[in-house]
């Protein structure tokens, strides 16, 4: 199977969905050789993954995932980027995670590590949950408590995903970004029905605006920064790919009407751990800034595109309420107090 495949992608010849589904299984089978792994991946990636192989692979990885019940029906919002950036920036999404649920959108985040791992020595996802004390990498456990009690979940992608382990040491050791860097929006195991994505750049935009809607998510906006990164733009323009009730439009979201400039000021770019925990502590706690811009933006994305704001300038001041009125500060206080409550282990 794998040296006909192989021939085919080598003939820049697309996969079928049963050919993907047999892909899939080849990668994710403790048996099968990673130089086999490498080679299915290498070739894929050189062929230039079509947004057909790249739906269905996602299909195929949710098909084997540990479900995360719940979100889907409370009418849950995700705020997973693609990743692949050429600039990389702060942790946008998953502070903002904070401040949708504190303005009364429940929140299931899919995340991971850092892509770029202890190479760049920036924080990811759950890398900065870790630093803030909260177990999202260890503990199912935590997770359900989380969302039962606040109606916020932290999905570390490798504990649902458990899959795909097999793959890892291939994707670190071949250091060059395959199909499996663009399935994390793609790939909630709770199923939500509202995404807000952050993408590198437009076409990556409008192919995550084409796939999502076929895999259940009801309406969301893909962005795209005019910077060079996967968020919104504090400072500049920011392109907007948005789908919802069947139809899907392009917007240019100009940051200067809609944020003050106080705002606007200063760098969104990415801190090591320790340091980012603290970035977010004192943005949470209602501190200002581009980062903070950001984190408004894709908020206020989150709560328009999820139908709890008639538009994204509503949406933006229901986020600036949530973070000066203490509501965003206090629920991670109380997330890291259930952290404290018992040692978390296990439940996957």
């Amino acid at each position: 199977m794998t040296r006909e495949i192989l021939d085919q992608l080598l003939s820049q010849k697309d996969l079928t969905s049963r050919q993907v589904r047999a892909v899939v299984a080849k990668l994710v089978d403790p048996g099968t050789d990673d130089l086999e792994r490498a080679a299915l991946l290498v070739a894929l990636r050189t062929k230039g993954e079509t947004p057909a192989e790249v739906q269905a692979f996602a299909r195929e990885l949710r098909r084997r995932s540990n479900a995360f019940p719940g979100p889907r029906a409370d009418g849950a919002v995700d705020l997973c980027g693609s990743g692949g950036a050429k600039t990389p920036s702060f942790n946008i999404g998953t502070v903002s995670a904070f401040v949708v649920r504190a303005a009364g959108v429940p929140v299931a985040k899919h995340g991971n590590r850092s892509a770029r791992g202890s190479l760049s020595g920036y924080a990811g996802s759950s890398d900065l949950l870790e630093a803030l004390g909260l177990p999202v990498t260890t503990s199912v456990d935590f997770a359900r408590e989380s969302y039962r009690r606040f109606g916020l979940a932290f999905l570390h992608a490798p504990l649902y995903h458990t899959a795909t382990s097999a793959v890892m040491p291939v994707r670190r050791g071949l250091g060059i970004p395959t199909i499996f860097n663009q399935l994390g929006p793609l790939t909630n195991p709770a199923n939500v029905p509202y995404q807000v994505v952050g993408c590198p750049e437009p076409g990556v935009a409008e192919r995550v605006a084409r796939i999502l809607p076929n895999l259940g998510v009801r309406a969301g906006i893909a962005v795209a920064g005019g910077n060079g990164t996967d968020e919104f733009s504090p400072r500049g323009i920011s392109t907007c790919v948005i789908w919802s009730h069947g139809r899907t439009s392009r917007r240019s979201i100009r940051s200067s009407d809609l944020l003050e400039p106080e705002d606007r000021k200063g760098s969104i770019a990415p801190l090591p751990s320790p340091a980012a925990a603290e970035e977010a502590v004192r943005l949470l706690a209602g501190g200002g800034g581009a980062r903070r811009g950001s984190i408004l933006l894709t908020t206020g994305a989150a709560l328009w595109i999820s139908g709890r704001a008639p538009d994204l300038r509503a949406g933006v001041h229901r986020a600036q309420l949530a973070l000066d009125t203490g509501r965003a500060e206090a629920l991670l206080r109380a997330m890291q107090k259930l952290a404290g409550e018992r040692l978390w282990n296990g439940g996957g």
